[in-house]
């Protein structure tokens, strides 16, 4: 545990469905991610970083807690983050940070998830009405006062609305009408404002600073670029995609596609063509290519030596991209590396050295006691409002650990897909027999362990990959490696009831494990939860 009489600030972004090998540092030959790239060499860079789930919400919510999704159950968009389940930004703000959080995400903070808790302010980008803040102050005091109010109430009307419509199947349908949703997607601002959000962050920074406040800062920060629909500027699109202004193909496909917002999610009856998937991974690079270019100017701030001597700053992904690969597209059923390998940077030179990087197999939800570690925070259990939880293991889960020595979970990982139940009720409507076809009722879960990866689907081994050697999981090697495949299995099984005991409401009564139970032993032991 860090010993230090200052708290650092905290700066945590999420590049929102962002693959770690389109990073041009993770390997990717084109050079998407200069500025990133750059930065990455003043911090620690882990190779081989897994998010505990496939989409936004469950994901970030083990960003926030700490937990797999099966312990936290957020997994849909209107489930709310349980009250007896603390999150990070209200264990920092209880031990003295001022947390703020910038996102462009609609999901979070428009949509009633309760994932904004803790935060004393958030900012949305996305959504009818974006509630940036005023970091200017240029306005008088009493019209920054009327505009104020405007927006709280505009807000009080539309955010109702827009929850109705993650609520509701029929306006849901009613919403993915091509038609309709090309106009909610430029006027409605699902991307949030890229470009805007960040000049914030730099000027709400700036101005706490000045302040000379004794409060640390944990600012979070989620950038929706490089999710569809893709409208790079022209320059970035001449740089990866020159054939796109003299193809007509291309660009009728591009435009059609970033309408089909029903089908960004739904599995591929058959494969985009030649063309189509050219031009979508090559317009995929370009929004990469632009949000680096964005990313910049905080770069330029965080790199100030007042600002970068006491910051901690953490670049990851919630999930990737399914880019027809596997006959899928989007980020809503499977848990292939496409979706569930992430970038993951981190510099705070006291903990994170220099130029390191880590090739051991690591979880995201751990940035939550990495986070916690740099504050020197170590709470002895999750407790919230009288309720007792499993406790927060701080010290050992924190990615310190796998910087400095032996990886404390053993390399073993695991990823979980729930099925949004919105999507299958728009399969219900528009391609009920994919469902079966893609199994898409049934949920998939992956373990890791060193090289080895098992997907499970309905709780039976269907693929084993090495990871390794096929990044590009192309080559099924269940028949070939079945001991693997079983042991994985087994370590799975134990995973889950690992994580069904640590739900808040579940732990006070089988916390206590019945070590006598040898076969429960010896999967906590592969495990490396005893010795």
């Amino acid at each position: 545990m860090l010993k230090t009489s200052t708290k650092p600030d905290i700066v945590f972004i999420v590049l929102d469905t962002h693959r770690a090998d389109r990073l041009s540092c993770y390997g990717y030959p084109r050079d998407t991610t200069p500025h990133i790239d750059e930065f990455a060499e003043s911090g620690t860079l882990f190779e081989r970083a897994i998010v505990p789930a496939q989409w936004t919400i469950p994901s970030h919510a083990s960003l926030f807690t700490g937990e797999y999704p099966t312990t936290h159950m957020t997994l849909q968009i209107y489930d709310a983050l349980g009250k007896d389940q603390i999150t990070l930004a209200e264990l920092l703000n209880r031990n003295g940070y001022r947390t703020v959080g910038f996102c462009n995400n609609p999901l979070l903070g428009v949509v009633q998830n309760d994932l904004d808790r803790g935060f004393e302010e958030f900012y949305n980008y996305g959504g009818a009405v974006p509630n940036p803040p005023d970091i200017s102050k240029s306005r008088p005091k009493w019209l920054g006062r009327l505009f104020e109010s405007y927006v709280r109430l505009m807000r009080r009307i539309t955010v109702p609305i827009q929850n109705q419509f993650a609520r509701n199947n029929l306006l849901l349908r009613i919403a993915m009408n091509p038609f309709l949703s090309s106009l909610w997607l430029r006027h409605a601002n699902f991307k949030g404002d890229t470009r805007r959000s960040l000049r914030d962050v730099v000027g709400y920074i700036r101005t706490h600073r000045s302040a000379k406040t004794h409060r640390p800062l944990f600012a979070f920060i989620n950038l929706m670029e490089t999710h569809l629909p893709y409208w790079p500027p022209p320059r970035f699109i001449r740089k990866f995609a020159p054939y796109y202004w003299r193809d007509r193909e291309a660009r009728d496909f591009m435009r059609y596609y970033n309408t089909q917002t029903y089908r960004w999610m739904i599995p591929l009856t058959q494969p985009l063509s030649d063309v189509a998937d050219r031009t979508l991974n090559d317009l995929h690079d370009a929004e990469v290519a632009y949000q680096d270019h964005l990313l910049h100017r905080l770069f330029e701030y965080l790199n100030e030596p007042d600002v970068r001597d006491n910051t901690m700053v953490i670049i990851t992904s919630d999930h990737g991209e399914g880019m027809n690969h596997h006959n899928f597209v989007g980020h809503s059923l499977v848990a292939y590396d496409d979706l569930v390998r992430v970038p993951l940077i981190i510099r705070y030179p006291r903990l994170y050295p220099a130029g390191k990087r880590v090739s051991s197999l690591v979880s995201t939800r751990r940035l939550f006691h990495s986070v916690l570690e740099a504050a020197g925070i170590s709470p002895n259990g999750n407790s919230t409002e009288g309720t007792q939880g499993a406790p927060i293991d701080v010290e050992g889960l924190s990615l310190t650990r796998s910087v400095d020595g032996p990886d404390p979970e053993r390399e073993t990982v695991f990823a979980e897909a729930y099925t949004p139940d919105t999507l299958l009720t728009l399969m219900e409507n528009q391609d009920p027999a994919a469902i079966d076809t893609f199994r898409c009722r049934s949920m998939r879960r992956s373990a890791y362990r060193g090289r080895y990866k098992l997907i499970t689907v309905g709780d039976e081994p269907d693929e084993l990959f090495d990871v390794v050697n096929d990044p590009a999981e192309t080559r099924n090697l269940l028949d070939e490696h079945l001991d693997e495949a079983v042991q994985l299995k087994n370590i799975l099984n134990t995973f889950v009831e690992q994580a069904q005991q640590r739900r808040p409401a579940n732990w006070e009564a089988s916390h206590q494990l019945n070590l006598d139970d040898e076969a429960l032993t010896e999967r906590l032991r592969a495990l490396g939860y005893i010795e």
